[in-house]
């Protein structure tokens, strides 16, 4: 598939614009016909303890999900990832609930006949505390998105936040962001990498 890559480093308040898309939906790459737990922790890098413990609510196609092992992406599915959430809805919601009888109709049937792992795409959402979280490995693995989508999303941006973008690459050449911005609505498919600079401060500290 034809695509252009941009690359940005932001400070956190121009970083922070894209973790809000999170909540939203973004259109990542996944492995299409591998588990909703394998994505997380193959793809994202999350750690099975991390799953298992702080995200409790998942839902797949709208359906709640007990057991992220034996759900099974399809091509443009939808995830949805929250933490805990309050009250009896959120234990209602949570996966292996006590309470997960009285979702029946939401609940997540699984049907993997006849599917093959191959690359593909999904959307992901994630809410409550999870952008935070999980945000910068998903901003930094990238967001698909049609030049028109980017370019109605940057617009709107005023410039003294876009300024605060202090490297953006576009297919591995430094560019303008706002030159780029003028003209992103000519690309089909644009590949979004983006990390804020308080972390590439930190692992430059780390790793010198």
């Amino acid at each position: 598939m034809s695509h252009t890559n941009l690359s940005l480093v932001a400070e956190p308040k121009f970083f922070e614009k894209f973790l809000q898309l999170l909540q939203k939906g973004v259109k990542v790459r996944a492995r299409v016909g591998s588990t909703v737990l394998s994505f997380l922790c193959d793809d994202l890098g999350l750690s099975p303890e991390y799953v298992d413990k702080r995200i409790q609510t998942l839902f797949l196609n709208g359906k709640a999900i007990d057991n992220p092992d034996t759900a099974f992406l399809k091509e443009d599915s939808v995830l949805a990832l929250s933490a805990a959430m309050p009250g009896l809805l959120g234990a209602t919601l949570r996966k292996g609930s006590y309470y997960a009888r009285m979702r029946n109709e939401i609940s997540h049937q699984e049907q993997s006949q006849g599917m093959t792992v191959h690359e593909g795409f999904i959307l992901l959402k994630l809410f409550n505390l999870l952008p935070a979280e999980i945000g910068p490995a998903v901003l930094g693995r990238g967001l698909w998105m049609k030049g028109e989508e980017l370019n109605h999303f940057l617009r709107e941006l005023p410039d003294e936040l876009v300024a605060k973008c202090t490297e953006s690459r576009l297919d591995g050449q430094a560019v303008d962001l706002k030159a780029f911005v003028e003209k992103s609505s000519r690309y089909e498919l644009v590949v979004v990498k983006i990390e804020s600079t308080s972390s590439t401060t930190r692992n430059r500290r780390e790793n010198p």
